[in-house]
């Protein structure tokens, strides 16, 4: 009879550990982030191809936006648990009465760099190597793509203007044309002089001899304030996270266990990117990504001196008004990061 016992909790422990997935979950708990296809995703996509999320517990699915405002609507609504947003989204949302908060720090620095049309730097007479006061100098009068007004494609070129002291209104032209590809499409038929994104899109201009970058931001070309800024930081709703915290912090420890790997893995990380970024030729795609690296925290944790940069930079042009708290809790938090 012990035998027999035996054997039938040997076979429960056995269909039990089958039934466990790795990292110890019970159950696959179903989560959904939004962004805008940029490089600046190469973690949450590593941890989804790599299978860290599943061994967390998680079936974490991508929802594309072509801006990052479409993330807000996304994240408010409750179609999305995650979205990548800037501090002045958050402020924003504060202040409307709603409870995002951020919770990751994704990018710790401007990665957006500034690709002009080949035949506008020549008329110009500005080139990579030149002083930035030149390049910033050169930017009046451009007409800039960007996703949607208001979005951080359309701010950052105006902070530049202004530090060049120029207007950033009124002295230059601002044209919505949409997502990476959109923008690439809208260079290269000469109906926008230049714009600001993330890699890949800057450097597939380059490589097919349309356009120059400027201004690498994401090498630390631009501004020193773009150096410690909280670029883009993960966020969900307040109330979810505090209801779902084991859920959130599988999510983070997702994220940098993707982190660990892909810089000790290069090769394999492209890869597993390349999928994600078709129509981008392998050594643009390896370009951008060995650009993002640097301006990631290992990590996660955000910090008060890269929330407060931020928040100086965007009221700087009007994105924000008033002295946000920027002390730990009201608009960022580490508590969801073991």
């Amino acid at each position: 009879m012990k035998r027999g016992m035996g054997f039938i909790c040997a076979v429960l422990l056995a269909a039990a550990a089958v039934m466990v997935p790795a990292g110890g979950a019970r159950s696959s708990v179903a989560v959904k982030q939004a962004g805008f296809k940029v490089i600046d995703l190469a973690v949450p996509f590593i941890a989804k191809s790599k299978g860290f999320f599943q061994q967390n517990g998680l079936n974490w699915q991508y929802v594309e936006i072509d801006s990052g405002k479409l993330g807000v609507a996304s994240l408010l609504s409750g179609n999305v648990q995650f979205v990548d947003l800037g501090v002045d989204d958050i402020v924003a949302l504060q202040k409307a009465g709603k409870q995002p908060v951020l919770i990751y720090s994704m990018v710790n620095s401007l990665d957006m760099d500034l690709v002009v049309r080949n035949d506008v730097l020549k008329r110009l007479g500005v080139t990579p190597s030149s002083s930035l006061d030149a390049k910033l100098k050169a930017l009046k009068g451009l007409t800039f793509g960007i996703t949607r007004p208001g979005a951080v494609t359309q701010l950052f070129p105006q902070y530049l203007l202004r530090k060049a002291g120029y207007d950033g209104e009124k002295d230059a032209s601002f044209v919505q044309i949409g997502g990476g590809q959109a923008l690439v499409a809208a260079m290269k038929t000469k109906r926008i002089d230049a714009f600001m994104l993330s890699a890949p899109a800057p450097y597939i201009l380059q490589k097919d001899g349309v356009g120059t970058v400027l201004i690498r931001n994401s090498a630390g070309q631009g501004p020193k304030e773009f150096a410690d800024f909280a670029f883009e930081s993960i966020a969900t709703m307040r109330p979810w996270a505090q209801q779902n915290t084991a859920t959130v912090r599988a999510y983070t420890r997702s994220l940098n266990q993707a982190y660990t790997w892909m810089v000790r893995n290069r090769s394999a990380a492209l890869a597993l990117l390349k999928p994600y970024f078709p129509d981008t030729d392998d050594s643009t795609l390896a370009l951008s990504f060995d650009a993002l690296v640097p301006a990631i925290k290992p990590g996660g944790r955000l910090s008060q001196q890269a929330v407060t940069n931020q928040i100086s930079v965007l009221s700087a042009i009007g994105a924000i008004s008033g002295q946000p708290d920027t002390s730990e809790g009201v608009l960022w938090t580490n508590q969801f990061i073991q």
